[in-house]
């Protein structure tokens, strides 16, 4: 079998990668390539391997199962990175797998896509401060990122239909986000996403913040075990959707930037490609 290993130098624990072993491991009867991502630029060719193993965070295999999307490779992950939600998500130590994924428009993702308030804290440090800090430097932006959003969505869901001005719209497909287990009616493979609305204050002075803590202490530091609605939340378990935006709006995507605008397709589908995590 012809084998690339990614081993991803930006990721916060990417200094304790020890290639040797990983082969002698995972691929000792392969054909192996390594490839080295040093800069945010740096991209990689699936075509004609057979087995991808790939070394880094959130963000490393969100590029990694969109690259192979409408392939049929074994991606084996192993989580270097700072926060690697997607791995901690399982417990215990082994092989997991990754049946099935969210998806948002043209972009898959393991654990999470949302947009708004926090939501930048996933992809603003840069690679020296977590090789520094490591989760120190998620939590340092924590303040910067503590404002009101006001995006104007119209969602459409095979469970509901709303429209209205949120600060937070988020997508899950697992346990965790932001370091939080807040998401207690995830299960493993199974054909639903959650997804959390948070509405927006009226005002984005220090009243509206103010006004902002409650329902985000509620989502988070609480978090969810059964479908939860109030005035300002909405956390509900879907299929499939549509999110239409009015205007451009940044969504972090496993951790991962992207501007995304008009109608948004919401999906959860079955991967062509095996994607495996490994918890050492």
């Amino acid at each position: 079998m012809n084998c690339l290993l990614v081993i991803n130098r930006l990721s916060g624990n990417s200094s304790k990668v020890h290639e040797e072993e990983l082969i002698r491991k995972y691929a000792a009867e392969d054909a192996v390539s390594v490839k080295y991502i040093e800069d945010t630029t740096d991209t990689y060719s699936v075509e004609g391997i057979d087995k991808l193993i790939i070394c880094g965070g959130d963000g490393t295999l969100n590029k990694a199962i969109n690259l192979c999307r409408n392939k049929q490779i074994d991606i084996y992950y192993l989580p270097f990175g700072t926060f690697n939600e997607t791995a901690k998500g399982k417990r215990g130590t082994g092989v997991f797998s990754l049946a099935k994924l969210g998806r948002l428009q043209d972009s898959d993702f393991s654990y999470v896509a949302a947009a708004g308030s926090f939501t930048d804290i996933g992809n603003s440090p840069s690679a020296k401060s977590k090789h520094r800090f490591k989760i120190l430097a998620y939590f340092s932006k924590v303040l910067s990122s503590y404002k009101v959003h006001t995006i104007d969505a119209e969602i459409t869901t095979d469970t509901f239909s709303v429209k209205d001005t949120y600060t937070l719209i988020m997508l899950s497909n697992a346990k965790r986000c932001f370091g939080f287990r807040f998401n207690r009616l995830y299960k493993d493979n199974s054909d639903e996403l959650q997804i959390l609305l948070i509405k927006a204050p009226k005002k984005k002075n220090l009243w509206g913040k103010i006004k902002m803590f409650f329902p985000f202490f509620r989502a988070f530091f609480i978090g969810f075990s059964k479908e939860y609605q109030s005035k300002n939340i909405l956390f509900t378990s879907i299929k499939k959707g549509t999110i239409f935006l009015s205007e451009p709006v940044d969504f972090c995507i496993d951790g991962e930037a992207k501007e995304l605008s008009g109608a948004l397709r919401i999906d959860k589908l079955p991967h062509p490609s095996r994607v495996f995590i490994i918890k050492e």
